[in-house]
């Protein structure tokens, strides 16, 4: 709630300072942060990490970053997770992106953000749906596939997202979505055209 409210401030901004930004045609090379970084500074309560939680109740926290290149296709980066079922640990570990799988822009406030306190050095911001395929390594060596939806909402997106990660992991029948938490995408670099 809180993040709707301090990037909805921000989307005004966006309509005195129009970016002139067409999320279909970028060519902008983006931060994304899924439970870390400055957006676990927001003033809400537990914004990081994200939760992602499966049909059968387990869950799954997911904390990293990574850089997206649009026109590249092309996605880095890693984190940490953590498998819970009943409340208890499952496993926990580290994932790291393998490969890039879709990206669905959705537009929505592209002001400056650099004057939020807690937000530093993100200029501007997007929202969008990011398909990756991670490998994730738990502690005791185990290695499974998968893919990792990093899910960001804001206000004035194109299409109707849910904020949050989602998690496939075939190999331990694992199909989690969004239960919690804050994503971002943030221009590093790049052009942007109507």
């Amino acid at each position: 709630m809180w993040k709707a409210l301090v990037l909805g401030l921000l989307g005004l901004l966006s309509m005195v300072a129009p970016l002139g930004f067409a999320a279909g045609r970028s060519t902008a090379s983006f931060q994304f942060l899924v439970g870390a970084g400055p957006i676990c500074s927001l003033a809400v309560p537990n914004p990081c990490p994200d939760v992602s939680m499966a049909s059968n109740g387990d869950t799954v926290t997911v904390s990293g970053q990574g850089t997206l290149s649009i026109l590249a296709k092309s996605v880095t980066g890693g984190g940490t997770f953590v498998h819970k079922r009943a409340g208890s640990e499952v496993a926990h570990g580290v994932y790291t992106v393998t490969g890039f799988q879709s990206f669905k822009a959705a537009g929505g406030s592209l002001a400056p953000t650099g004057l939020i306190d807690g937000i530093g050095t993100i200029k501007q911001t997007m929202g969008g749906v990011l398909m990756m395929h991670v490998k994730a390594v738990a502690s005791n060596g185990r290695a499974l596939s998968g893919v990792l939806g990093v899910h960001c909402a804001l206000p004035g997106v194109e299409f109707h997202i849910e904020e949050g990660v989602t998690l496939s992991m075939p190999g331990v029948n694992l199909n989690a979505t969004q239960a919690g938490g804050f994503t971002l995408f943030h221009v590093l670099q790049g052009e942007h055209r109507d």
